[in-house]
């Protein structure tokens, strides 16, 4: 008797597709390239009782193409079986191309600018809006998961920060897709202008200071950005938006504070609870960067609190938390 997977295929005319698995990163949902004849596409699934994030990623696509940007055509969905068959993007994967050739990061980053800009000037659907006290309590996985993180220290830091991001959040929110970065990021060459990247995992977005994004493709856990392209890409997209450089500035180094103190203990979490060990060769780029933003002249007051609270990793460090 077919399963829900099977019928589902079938009644999208795919049940006679060749199957191969494609890698997923953290997430719990489950991704397969289905390949008939020179037709492809990928099935997307999750146990919809312990994700339901589904609906999310309809909603945000819809709204994407509707924007003119390049997220992947839905064949079909069904979120109460947990299970969408969506566009095949291909292998083009953003980080891959920047490690085989490093000169295309430059242009590749100018041509997402584009991307964001297009994505911040567009009416926004109804989405969370998070305040400065949800972004920092959203941190203390770093408490629970990162080897000898003291919370004390780290709750001083959380109050200071937490005073610069309840400024920086007065400015007029736009949407985030909040993972924006070049690992979900796939290259679609034969595309024009912001529809180049083929975008992925945005099911999370939310309502925020438009720098959020910026910071989260500058500051990428995988993939390095020397911080004169961070500048410059900085630069670039002040001058494009008409935003002053130094409020921007300043909202991207809060988020970063924020984002990349949660990764650490993401990555950390990771490995000590579910055995994925694949990014903890990430955690001294994630702590540098973390570092950069806090030498930020309005974070630098209470920087020293989370220097004292959270030892940089090194290589014992990394080592046990692959055991």
């Amino acid at each position: 008797m077919p399963n829900k997977r099977d019928s589902f295929l079938a009644s999208a005319g795919w049940a006679d597709a060749a199957h191969s698995p494609v890698a997923g990163d953290l997430s719990i949902r489950q991704y397969t390239r289905l390949s008939k004849g020179s037709a492809s596409s990928i099935l997307m699934e999750c146990g919809p009782a312990i994700d339901t994030s589904l609906s999310d990623f309809l909603k945000m696509t819809e709204w994407l193409r509707a924007q003119g940007l390049s997220a992947p055509e839905i064949f079909a969905a069904d979120t109460a079986a947990g299970l969408i068959l969506l566009e095949d993007f291909g292998n083009a994967q953003l980080t891959t191309l920047i490690a085989q050739d490093p000169t295309c990061q430059m242009p590749r980053y100018d041509t997402l600018l584009d991307t964001l800009i297009t994505i911040r000037n567009a009416p926004p659907p109804s989405l969370a809006t998070p305040s400065a006290r949800v972004f920092c309590e959203a941190t203390k996985l770093v408490d629970i998961w990162y080897p000898a993180a003291n919370t004390s220290g780290l709750d001083a830091f959380r109050a200071g920060l937490e005073t610069i991001l309840e400024k920086v959040l007065r400015a007029p929110a736009t949407v985030s897709l909040r993972d924006f970065h070049a690992d979900n990021i796939i290259w679609l060459p034969e595309r024009t202008n912001a529809r180049k990247p083929g975008l992925l995992d945005y099911q999370d977005a939310f309502l925020t200071h438009p720098a959020y994004d910026l910071m989260s493709l500058l500051t990428d856990a995988r993939t390095d950005v020397a911080p004169s392209l961070r500048r410059e890409m900085i630069a670039v997209y002040a001058y494009r938006t008409g935003d002053s450089v130094e409020a921007l500035t300043e909202a991207f180094s809060a988020f970063g504070a924020q984002r990349n103190l949660r990764i650490l203990g993401i990555f950390a979490r990771a490995a000590r609870r579910d055995g994925k060990t694949q990014h903890l060769k990430a955690l001294p780029r994630v702590y540098g960067y973390l570092s950069e933003c806090c030498s930020h002249p309005s974070l630098a007051p209470f920087a020293g609190d989370l220097t004292t609270a959270l030892p940089a990793p090194d290589a014992r460090m990394i080592e046990s938390l692959a055991l």
